[in-house]
Formats: C-alpha cells, structure tokens, sequence
C-alpha cells in the first residue's frame, strides 16, 4: 500500500501541479483540509517550506510557491509576491508597458513529520504578458495572461506535448522531485518510505 503524501495547497490547480509531479511514484497524494497559509519567508523555497512543514505533522506532505517575474516592472512587482499582489495589481502596472516579457518561478519542498527533507527551486519558462483585456482571475490566475509566442497560446491553453517543450520550470521540479523519491523505497513493515 502507498503511503500518503499530504498535497499542501487549498488551491485545486496547484494540487493537480503537485499531483503530476508525484506521477508514476509509489505515493497517494492526499488532499490537504486547510485554511490559506501565511507567506512570510525571505523567498519561494522558504514559503514552500512553511506550507509542507504545516502539513507535516502525520507523515509525508509537499507544498510549491511560484512568482512571476516582469523585469520592466522591477521595484514595482515582487515576483515573491505574486498571489498576495494579484492580477488587477499587475494589470494596472502593465497598462502602458512596452517590454512585456515574463519568467516564472517555482520551489517545492518536501517535509515528513516537522522535518525539512528538501526543497528545490527552478526557473526559465519564459514568455510574455498576453494583450488584454484578461479573463477574471482564477485560482492559478497567472496561466491564463501567461503568452507563448512560439505557441500562440497562452499556459493554459497548452496541451501536454506543448507543455513538455514550453514549461521549463515545473518539468525540471517533476526530475528533481522523482529523482529523490525514486531513491527512497517502501518498507512493507512500516508502509511508509524509509
């Protein structure tokens, strides 16, 4: 039997991004009852930490945090900052900008029982901001003004095979975090990783 792993987010498309990062793996992600969490670390690993370590306390848990970086609006916008600053902030910054390229941020981190196990930190999904006017905001806001070019699509709107060429951030964190789970291995005694 799987041992459980905690999905730590109250938002139900960054559980399917934590889902899909566990794929193939001997784990059963379980979806977290929780309130929002405070972000309050230096930068996105240590949010990621915060989130998995809250949800620790029984076993296995997983959190991610992400930031969209627009270098034009730097001293404006705070890639750590995204959620809390949200779309209508960006789009009143992004009215009259010229240089709309945007990069996305993401750390996931790994906790079992109040203890840190990992955290990795990835970037490079580069794109623009996509012409508005912007669908209202949704849970994972950002995927939906996040423009392609090469794809004439936005993050969203990319199939899978899109995905695997385009998302540079989140498919380096699914290596990252197969990799280190793929060292581990179920004791059938305990039903849990050791």
């Amino acid at each position: 039997m799987a041992p459980p792993i905690v999905l730590a987010t109250s938002n139900a498309a960054k559980c399917r991004q934590l889902r899909w990062l566990l794929e193939g793996l001997p784990l059963e992600p379980v979806e977290a009852d929780m309130r929002e969490m405070p972000e309050t670390a230096a930068d996105l690993a240590g949010n990621a930490a915060l989130k998995a370590l809250a949800c620790s306390s029984e076993g296995l848990a997983i959190a991610s945090d992400g930031g969209l970086d627009v270098p034009a609006l730097a001293g404006s916008w705070d890639p750590l900052l995204t959620h809390r600053q949200g779309q209508a902030r960006l789009l009143e910054l992004a009215a009259r900008l010229e240089d709309r390229r945007v990069f996305w941020a993401e750390a996931v981190a790994v906790a079992e029982r109040g203890q840190l196990l990992g955290t990795w930190t990835a970037s490079g999904t580069e794109g623009v901001l996509a012409p508005e006017p912007w669908p209202p905001a949704a849970a994972f806001w950002v995927w939906d003004i996040f423009y392609f070019p090469s794809a004439s699509k936005v993050w969203s709107a990319l199939t899978p095979a899109e995905r695997e060429v385009l998302d540079l951030t989140w498919n380096h964190l699914k290596a990252e975090v197969q990799a280190y789970f793929r060292c581990w291995h179920v004791s059938p005694a305990k039903g849990a990783l050791t």
